[in-house]
């Protein structure tokens, strides 16, 4: 019970705060528009700062498409850029250019030259020497809007309604290790589904994930729920019954967080403050709607405190003598579980031109959580030595989540005889 409980707790945080750190310092350091970017990865080559082409194009908002023998091609707003592996001659639209040091490929990644190719997309390129650090900057806008424009616009028109309805598939490929080794019976594949329902004022939320493995495993179908208002917080775990416990965040929480979405400016700094990175990605058309493309890139050390406040929240409201654990030792093993945690982690909001309602998240995550077994505890006077040491967890996840049914009734579920955590 209490594994699942923390389980279920740091995944019910996730889909608040999603915050891991994955964050090493860097010889050289890059920002762009004033904007700090985690873990550049930049390298000097002959003088030239290298950047790899994935990150690139995450902090331009642009595309890459590669085809045979190495070669590629960046696009973004309607420029491309077509490059080789190993060539310093490159085509920027249908104009020849000659890069200062070829695009060079280094274990599952090709790096290029940081200012060319920057240049060659609009932005103006500055270095600090004494502080080796790269600026880039740019205005960049759509239809007369820059990236916070259309994000205080389009939290605006949200305001219109009061519920929403959410609809997500994610596909996760999944490696789970024990002392080291590969846990041969754990799902290597499986896909996520995730339905529920979102209430404003008062608040309430709603979600039911489905997991289910990949054609390949033996292992059953879970479903997890998920049920909040402003005082409770209520989990069905996998054959389980509804049980409940004080809602994690206190009211002045929710209070805060309803200023800052009525506030496009607040959002945007807090959004900021907790290391999000933002950019124009090129426009799309969906199902016959033309869609404004916003990237977002997290540096998880500024958001990693952020995420602990929001978990001393949720373990406070804990009663401190459970079925599952006192609460101060759930609250340790979650810190020990998210310290050593890394979360490589990205997505993009497709905002509708006509309505400005962010109707469409593309997410790409990569997860990696290791977790220490306490000493192995005796039952029934047996010893449990086959008990793991440590466990490891290895996720790909890439999904998206798509916002439906503006204004439609807020439908809860049926909670009313589910028990308090505390109780047998």
């Amino acid at each position: 019970m209490r594994r699942k409980l923390i389980i279920v707790l740091a995944f019910t945080l996730l889909m608040i705060s999603a915050a891991f750190p994955a964050f090493a310092a860097e010889t050289i350091r890059l920002q762009v528009n004033g904007d700090a970017v985690p873990s550049p990865g930049l390298y000097l080559e002959n003088d030239c700062s290298m950047v790899s082409v994935d990150t690139f194009t995450r902090l331009a908002g642009a595309e890459v498409k590669w085809s045979a023998n190495d070669n590629f091609a960046i696009t973004e707003n309607g420029v491309t850029l077509n490059l080789s592996v190993g060539k310093t001659e490159a085509l920027l639209g249908d104009k020849p250019v000659t890069l200062p040091v070829a695009p060079t490929k280094t274990g599952d990644s090709v790096f290029i030259p940081l200012r060319a190719v920057s240049d060659a997309f609009g932005f103006k390129v500055d270095w600090d020497g004494e502080q080796w650090l790269v600026n880039l900057t740019r205005d960049e806008q759509r239809d007369g809007m820059s990236v916070s424009d259309l994000l205080a616009k389009s939290t605006v028109a949200s305001q219109a309604y009061n519920t929403y309805s959410m609809e997500g598939l994610f596909n996760i490929a999944m490696d789970i290790q024990a002392d080291g080794k590969a846990v041969e019976q754990a799902p290597k594949n499986i896909t996520s589904k995730l339905t529920g329902q979102i209430q404003n004022n008062p608040f309430q939320v709603y979600v039911k994930q489905t997991v289910t493995p990949g054609t390949a495993d033996n292992n059953s179908e879970m479903i997890v729920e998920t049920y909040m208002d402003q005082a409770k917080m209520y989990i069905k775990a996998p054959e389980q019954d509804w049980t409940v416990m004080n809602m994690p965040f206190s009211p002045e929480f929710w209070k805060q967080q309803q200023d800052i979405q009525s506030d496009p400016l607040k959002a945007a700094e807090l959004m900021k403050e907790m290391g999000i990175l933002l950019n124009f990605g090129n426009d799309v058309t969906v199902d016959g709607k033309d869609y404004y493309v916003v990237n977002a890139a997290i540096d998880m050390n500024k958001f990693k405190q952020g995420y602990q406040k929001l978990l001393q929240q949720a373990m406070q409201a804990i009663p401190q003598d459970t079925t599952a654990g006192n609460a101060a030792d759930l609250q340790k093993q979650m810190a020990d579980l998210f310290k050593n945690a890394t979360l490589d982690y990205n997505y993009s909001v497709l905002v509708n031109k006509k309505t400005l309602i962010g109707e469409i998240v593309k997410f790409d995550a990569r997860l990696i959580m290791s977790m220490e077994n306490p000493a192995p505890e005796q039952a029934s006077g047996a010893a449990t030595d086959n008990t793991p040491k440590t466990m490891k967890m290895d996720m790909k996840i890439k999904g998206d989540m798509k916002i439906t049914d503006l204004g439609s009734p807020f439908k809860a579920p049926d909670v009313s005889a589910a028990k308090e955590i505390s109780k047998p």
